[in-house]
């Protein structure tokens, strides 16, 4: 078995660059070495593993599916070296990142990825600014904006993030053991119903092809970030999507309601200046960004 201090990197080199072309003189040309150099390599490796990773098949190389599986994890680890070695200098990286996000964004999850990213690279100075749900025009002084709607793209960048579903939530002592009474959207009418400045509401009950009652209790918030932490307190219902809840439903202080679930209002896209023009703190915080959604 393979271990840190037996790793033949020369070997991997030459089946990476084999299975990129599926032939091992162009693999040779690449890493400037003869034809039979690449052959012996390979089959050095394949020795070494215990498996056969290319067949030839009409006068043609193949991998095989050993093959495929090592050169993903090949390929994925020679990139993550090459992007290491973009970031060595600290000098590259210093400087001011400026994002933009909605104030229940950044509360409830935003927060935990920009202080992540923070811990990767301290060296970058990050500064936060509030921008509204569903505002289109954005200041030119935000390096990367995660906007609740689409906003204007001007000269820069839109691309969608994610779309989400709301669903209902509330404090479990709110319903103090009553659970089996909230069987279905009419019983959500018992409760306050904790609106956030949208229609989200009426949406839904909507949705569920049902009119809501003229005499329902409701407390109308300004933003979802405040209607979720009313709920958190057990003063009622509010509506949020899984981003917005998924902490405070995995250590208890939310639990969701039925199963129903109906579209978000807006999508959450990304602004960001074109890839040719944008910062290096720019574009690790929006590759971070991706792959925390992934």
């Amino acid at each position: 078995m393979l271990d840190r201090r037996t790793l033949p990197l020369s070997a991997l080199r030459a089946f990476e660059r084999t299975g990129h072309h599926l032939n091992m003189g162009k693999a040779g040309d690449d890493l400037g070495v003869t034809h039979g150099a690449i052959s012996h390599q390979v089959r050095a490796l394949e020795k070494e593993l215990g498996v056969k990773l290319f067949i030839r098949a009409n006068n043609r190389l193949q991998l095989t599916d050993s093959g495929l599986r090592l050169l993903k994890a090949v390929s994925e680890g020679f990139d993550r070296i090459l992007d290491g070695t973009q970031y060595l200098d600290p000098d590259s990286l210093s400087g001011n990142l400026v994002i933009g996000c909605t104030q229940t964004a950044g509360a409830n999850w935003l927060a935990q990825i920009i202080g992540n990213f923070h811990q990767e690279y301290p060296q970058i100075t990050i500064r936060t600014v509030e921008i509204k749900p569903e505002q289109r025009e954005i200041p030119r002084e935000i390096d990367v904006a995660i906007c609740y709607g689409e906003p204007m793209a001007d000269d820069r960048r839109v691309e969608k993030l994610i779309s989400q579903q709301i669903f209902p939530v509330c404090s479990p002592r709110m319903l103090h053991g009553a659970e089996a009474s909230v069987t279905k959207p009419e019983d959500l009418t018992q409760f306050p119903l904790l609106h956030e400045g949208l229609d989200n509401w009426a949406r839904w009950f909507t949705a569920m092809k049902i009119s809501m009652p003229e005499h329902t209790k409701t407390i109308l918030f300004f933003s979802t970030n405040l209607a979720l932490s009313a709920a958190r307190h057990g003063f009622g219902v509010a509506l949020c999507n899984r981003y917005e809840a998924q902490q405070d439903l995995l250590e208890g202080r939310l639990i969701r309601l039925l199963d129903t679930a109906i579209p978000e209002r807006n999508s959450y896209f990304l602004l960001a200046a074109q890839t040719d023009g944008q910062s290096l703190r720019a574009r690790l915080f929006e590759e971070w960004l991706k792959d925390a959604f992934k």
